[in-house]
């Protein structure tokens, strides 16, 4: 134990933690403690720092950024309203959101096929074709497979292989954590916001019945954060798909060969390697491997696996952000390229502001905790951050 920046002696905080029933002997526990502390002592640091530099001043001068100060207090005031506000808004929206992604949905299965050639119907000619032609069957098929190749981002990820699997997807849809309608009516209420709740988003990818690849009939991401508005992910974990034999296509089974002349004595040796596939998306990254690098807990990792698995981690974050802001809310755009259109579109617009001035953006912070408590470390993804917002 030591004293940290702000003069913050570690070894009187874990006692007086230890009094309050807190373990600071439990292993999952100890990064909280770390991570605490680390807070405390900014906070520390910052408040005697800000000290300091308000007595250096003239009295008068000290007057006036006294002044300021409360004019911030009353900012801040109306900052927390304008959240509060922001997130009724929020919940309200994503309650008009759900009708509409159920009826597509529906549409997409074939369960609305009938009320929809009622209405839309072509003329006797384009009709009479179309049944003289291969038959329609039902809803949209692939409409999501569609929609996953024509991001160029998602499609990246699509072997050929997964463009079998991927014939079954039936929906895909999104949870926002923290946004719950009866926590919320509690809210209003007068009962306060638990602190502790979950904060970031779940993807959930719904298949077929009758998927011949594996038992699984929804696979969920989840992206945890320690603070949504900072951007601050904690981490990110995926379903374990239940794959049927010899369906798995992470894989790829590697068969060993005899020798030369030699004759077989038994069955061939095998292996398995894992390989290109986009449902690797459900195996992310682990982000306390990258704590430990920046830690120097371990001498086997060098600086370019470092980089390859900042670069991981933040693209599993993007393309969560994708799906989630992107291709859930306006799929039928990507179905039918509309919306690749207008992303490349906009790529022309940033060249040609990048070509005017160039900036550094921050990349996400990524906090990870072993297990489903604390040992919170902090690192930074320095790279270009996705938009990633709440609906």
């Amino acid at each position: 134990m030591s004293k940290l920046k702000g003069n913050l002696d570690e070894k009187v905080v874990a006692e007086r933690m230890q009094q309050l029933g807190f373990d600071t002997n439990d292993p999952e526990k100890a990064g909280l403690l770390k991570a605490t502390m680390e807070k405390l002592d900014k906070i520390l640091t910052a408040n005697s720092t800000s000290e300091a530099i308000l007595q250096d001043l003239h009295p008068k001068i000290r007057g006036r950024v006294e002044k300021l100060r409360d004019l911030q207090e009353e900012y801040d005031t109306l900052e927390d309203a304008f959240m509060e506000e922001q997130r009724k808004l929020v919940l309200k929206y994503e309650g008009l959101y759900q009708p509409l992604y159920d009826a597509r949905a529906e549409i997409v299965s074939g369960k609305q096929d009938a009320q929809i050639e009622a209405v839309y119907t072509e003329d006797e000619e384009e009709a009479g074709a179309a049944e003289a032609g291969e038959p329609a069957g039902q809803g949209v098929p692939e409409f999501w497979a569609f929609c996953l190749r024509n991001n160029d981002v998602v499609s990246e990820l699509i072997t050929e292989k997964d463009d079998e699997v991927l014939k079954y997807l039936k929906d895909i849809r999104y949870e926002l954590l923290g946004f719950d309608e009866a926590k919320e009516a509690k809210d209003g209420e007068g009962e306060e916001q638990d602190e502790d709740e979950e904060e970031g988003f779940k993807l959930y990818f719904e298949f077929e019945e009758g998927n011949p690849y594996f038992d699984n009939k929804v696979l969920v991401k989840t992206y945890k954060m320690i603070d949504e508005e900072e951007g601050i992910l904690e981490k990110s974990e995926g379903s374990t798909i239940l794959w049927k034999p010899g369906k798995n296509v992470t894989v790829k089974v590697m068969r060993k060969k005899n020798k030369k002349g030699g004759r077989s004595k038994g069955p061939a040796m095998t292996k398995t390697e894992k390989c290109e596939s986009f449902f690797n998306f459900f195996s992310p990254p682990d982000p306390q491997e990258l704590i430990g690098m920046d830690d120097g807990d371990s001498e086997d990792f060098d600086e370019e696996e470092m980089e390859e698995l900042q670069a991981a981690l933040q693209e599993d974050y993007e393309i969560g952000c994708i799906f989630k802001d992107k291709i859930i809310p306006h799929a039928v755009s990507w179905f039918t390229g509309e919306a690749l259109e207008d992303e490349e579109e906009d790529m022309e617009d940033e060249d040609e502001e990048d070509e005017e001035g160039e900036g550094d953006e921050e990349g996400i912070s990524v906090r990870a905790q072993s297990n489903s408590q604390a040992n919170t470390s902090e690192a930074s993804l320095q790279g270009e951050q996705p938009e990633c917002k709440q609906q």
